[in-house]
């Protein structure tokens, strides 16, 4: 009887992996890997935004800046519209419904004139929008994992890995965000200083954690020595840093460097994904 049993139960599990358990492993249309990855996304591109913006706003009169604040807009409408599109579940779907809600706030501000009052404003509202961006990524993780439970344990891991090397993208773009307001806004430098100081920190101590990551390619490993190299001159320098004493343009060819370099390994883990 027990064998018959078990029988049954095995069957079961079979079917349902091989039939409908194969309809609930993906975000829609697109793997749960790629949501993730795009979601995270979401997060760099309200921190670049705000960047763009006070750079403009400062007076910073570089046409790849416009360009910056301009296309991001675009894309971060359209990642939203897809994740929207693809959502599986009532949960992600309200994660996203608020995440709108705070964007719409946000819009109004950015497609503001750029000036030093309306700066303040972004700050303001771009931390909530951060915030509600990086919770929809989470939601979109415990999604996967629940969803891909029967499956081994490589994805799971893979998932927490694009997520937390995504998120340093966001970091990246954050820590020019605050290095520009730090500049703009004397009457807050100290609190401007403190978000710094735990923005570099969490920046540097995850390309600690990366570099032992056991899912690293060859490829990985050496964009990771890329952003050594261009991290090294600011981590050295660390207490310069926090005070201001780089140039707001290095401060932006070096951040947007990173996020880059980010980008592409994030990428590589989620191609990495697929074939696990």
């Amino acid at each position: 009887m027990r064998i018959k049993i078990t029988s049954i139960f095995v069957t079961i599990i079979l079917l349902y992996s091989s039939h409908g358990y194969s309809q609930n492993q993906n975000y829609g249309s697109i793997s749960y890997n790629k949501a993730i990855n795009v979601s995270g996304k979401q997060r760099m591109l309200s921190q670049k935004i705000s960047k763009a913006y006070l750079l403009i706003a400062k007076g910073i009169d570089n046409s790849e800046i416009k360009k910056e604040l301009n296309s991001s807009k675009f894309i971060f409408e359209k990642q939203l519209d897809i994740l929207e599109k693809n959502a599986p579940n009532s949960a992600i779907k309200l994660s996203i419904k608020d995440i709108r809600r705070s964007w719409n706030d946000f819009k109004a501000a950015i497609d503001s004139p750029p000036n030093f009052m309306n700066s303040a404003k972004v700050l303001e509202l771009n931390t909530p929008l951060l915030r509600k961006c990086h919770e929809l990524v989470l939601s979109i993780e415990t999604s996967s994992k629940y969803n891909n439970q029967f499956f081994k344990k490589t994805n799971q891991d893979l998932a927490s890995t694009i997520n937390v090397s995504g998120k340093q993208r966001m970091l990246s773009q954050r820590l020019c965000l605050y290095y520009t307001a730090l500049s703009m806004f004397p009457d807050k430098k100290a609190q401007y200083k403190g978000i710094i100081v735990k923005i570099f920190s969490e920046f540097d101590n995850v390309i600690g954690d990366l570099l032992i990551n056991s899912y690293n390619t060859t490829e990985i490993e050496e964009e990771l020595g890329n952003v050594m190299s261009q991290w090294e001159k600011f981590q050295i320098n660390r207490k310069d840093f926090v005070n201001g004493a780089f140039s707001l343009e290095d401060v932006f060819y070096t951040t947007n460097s990173l996020t880059k370099s980010f980008n592409k390994i994030t990428g590589i883990y989620e191609i990495i994904s697929k074939s696990t």
